[in-house]
């Protein structure tokens, strides 16, 4: 096992001799290591409007934080973002230790739903398009969207910013406001 050594300044190879305790095969020196242990945690993870009850493994010293992306299996690895924190107490909290926690939301941002406001004269019409999570809208491009080009004139995140310039990733935007152009 691979620890690092403060004798020879740098990661060696260790032997094992009791439960946590190691030699260095390069110095000799003998270390206790306690390995930190892996804590699973409920969680409630949102992708688009339907929610499932799932788990969550995070080493049980991690701070866990609003805003902050956690890795969860669900099939297949996917990244979802803390969107809240309880504690065993049943307080919500905006940071926290893994060990402290018993519920964390989170929302799905591998795959999400970008929501559009498609303007085309007077008439406004919603749209959704699933896009991976760090797909990146910029304002002044152009889309297709059902055979027609629309032209984003604006981009509002979910943390309330309404961007009239710039770019943001499609797991950031709440909504996109695009005008048409022309059909193709």
């Amino acid at each position: 096992m691979r620890i690092y050594c403060d004798v020879c300044m740098d990661e060696t190879e260790h032997e094992q001799i009791k439960k946590d305790t190691f030699r260095c095969k390069s110095c000799g020196i003998v270390v206790k290591v306690n390995p930190e242990r892996d804590v699973e945690i409920k969680a409630i993870i949102s992708t688009g409007e339907l929610s499932e009850v799932g788990r969550v493994k995070v080493k049980e010293s991690e701070d866990l934080r609003v805003g902050d992306e956690l890795i969860f299996e669900d099939g297949e690895y996917r990244v979802g973002e803390i969107r809240a924190l309880e504690l065993k107490d049943g307080r919500r909290v905006e940071v926290a230790r893994a060990e402290d926690v018993r519920v964390v939301w989170l929302r799905n941002v591998s795959e999400v739903f970008v929501k559009f406001s498609l303007h085309k004269g007077a008439v406004t019409t919603p749209y959704k398009m699933v896009s991976s999570g760090e797909t990146e809208f910029e304002v002044g491009e152009r889309i297709n969207i059902d055979n027609c080009l629309f032209r984003i004139t604006r981009i509002k995140t979910f943390d309330g910013r309404v961007l009239k310039r710039g770019k943001a990733k499609a797991k950031e935007i709440k909504r996109i406001y695009a005008k048409f152009e022309r059909k193709l």
